[in-house]
């Protein structure tokens, strides 16, 4: 008698879903073959697939605070004759493999294996952080006082615009425990049917995010779709933009259709500027920008790398994640922000943005408003839009619309000189 082997070959076809998952556990299998955002590449750029930054460290090395002095939007501690070490600890995001940390020139500066600098002179060096073949770099600035006028960071200025980002989501987060109820956008999905519920229990439930399209006909999923930044324009990511049929959802849960007809690519940037066929009807609100002054005379690079503001960020999965923004090599700020996992306040409320999350928004919340920053186009960042605005705006002009960007009203906060 013959025995016969059956050899059974399994084909794993990977495709988006008909419903909504409202939590998706990505496997190791599929980071493999589709890593975070890593084979898309800019004009010019390849995306990095981690992300090295740093947070400055202020140490006192003698004196006492005589009081607080105001510069731009942020309070320093002064001292009168005190003695101060800046530098700054180094930090990787997006990777589970431990880096090796080395300095350029470590007559400045060095550090240690879990990123911790130690001054050696004045100066600026930059800290690489390597893992397997790939480098990325980050600079520090180390400095020291001696029995001198000093300051050291104490907080920001309190009715600043980056203190307001700050307070509105925290006032948000009391007593809220981040799951699918208090992240959720929506608490049913049917995009078979389209029709949508918008999740009451979100813990930013009040704020409108009809800006945010639910579903993309043509790619049949929630990915890449993007932000309504006027009644017939969106913003996407230039490396990945479905055409087609985009949907919405009002807050009385009416689901509104509109195809996109054309769209061009901001020069140099990922910024993907699309016209729908025709204007949103009430109740479809389009997102706001930063004005192309905000970080001039009302938000100072300085507050920002000190104070490391909350963000709150969409996906393909639709729920509402929390990061921070923080300091990278992508600098100024006016032109790209670096988002990452804050370890500290917003911990558990932060997800990796992953593969398919491409054009998904990034917003602060100011005055109760969702403020859009700019659209995912690597893992960490994306292009500042408050940067680009002649531009965009331009560019919608071509395309035939008559709108323009609407940029929030900031004269309440805080103003500085630049």
């Amino acid at each position: 008698m013959r025995s016969y082997v059956f050899v059974v070959v399994a084909v794993l076809f990977l495709y988006p879903s008909t419903t909504a998952a409202f939590t998706i556990n990505y496997s190791a299998f599929r980071k493999m073959i589709a890593p975070q955002l890593s084979t898309n590449t800019m004009s010019s750029s390849t995306v990095s697939d981690f992300f090295v930054g740093r947070n400055i460290v202020e140490t006192v090395l003698n004196g006492s605070s005589v009081g607080t002095t105001s510069i731009k939007d942020v309070v320093y501690d002064y001292f009168s004759s005190g003695s101060v070490e800046t530098g700054c600890t180094v930090f990787v995001q997006g990777s589970d493999n431990t880096p090796t940390y080395t300095a350029t020139d470590p007559s400045i500066g060095t550090i240690n294996s879990t990123g911790n600098t130690t001054y050696v002179s004045a100066g600026t060096t930059y800290f690489n952080a390597k893992i397997g073949r790939r480098t990325r770099a980050v600079p520090c600035t180390f400095s020291r006082t001696s029995n001198m006028v000093s300051y050291t960071f104490d907080t920001v200025v309190s009715s600043s615009t980056i203190q307001e980002m700050k307070t509105e989501v925290d006032t948000r987060l009391s007593g809220e425990s981040p799951s699918s109820t208090t992240y959720n956008l929506y608490s049913a999905v049917n995009d078979s049917t389209q029709t949508y519920t918008r999740n009451p229990d979100l813990y930013a439930a009040d704020v409108d995010f009809t800006c945010i399209p639910v579903w993309s006909a043509a790619a049949a999923s929630a990915q890449t779709m993007g932000v309504l930044v006027a009644p017939d324009i969106m913003i996407q990511a230039n490396h990945s933009h479905p055409s087609g049929t985009m949907y919405f959802v009002g807050n009385d849960n009416v689901t509104v259709s509109r195809s996109i007809t054309s769209g061009t690519n901001i020069a140099g940037t990922d910024i993907y500027v699309a016209k729908l066929n025709s204007a949103v009807p009430a109740g479809i609100t389009p997102c706001k920008v930063l004005s192309a002054t905000a970080f001039t005379n009302k938000i100072s690079t300085t507050a920002v790398s000190y104070f490391q503001p909350p963000v709150i960020f969409t996906n393909q999965n639709r729920t509402l994640k929390i990061g921070k923004i923080s300091y990278g090599t992508n600098t100024p700020f006016s032109q790209t922000i670096n988002i990452v996992k804050d370890s500290v306040n917003y911990n558990d409320w932060y997800s990796q943005p992953c593969c398919g999350d491409s054009g998904s928004p990034a917003f602060v919340l100011i005055n109760g408003e969702a403020v859009v920053l700019g659209v995912w186009h690597t893992a960490f960042s994306v292009p500042n839009l408050s940067g680009y605005i002649s531009q965009i705006n331009s560019a919608i002009a071509t395309l035939g619309s008559s709108y323009t960007l609407s940029t929030v009203d900031l004269s309440s906060f805080h103003t500085f000189n630049p």
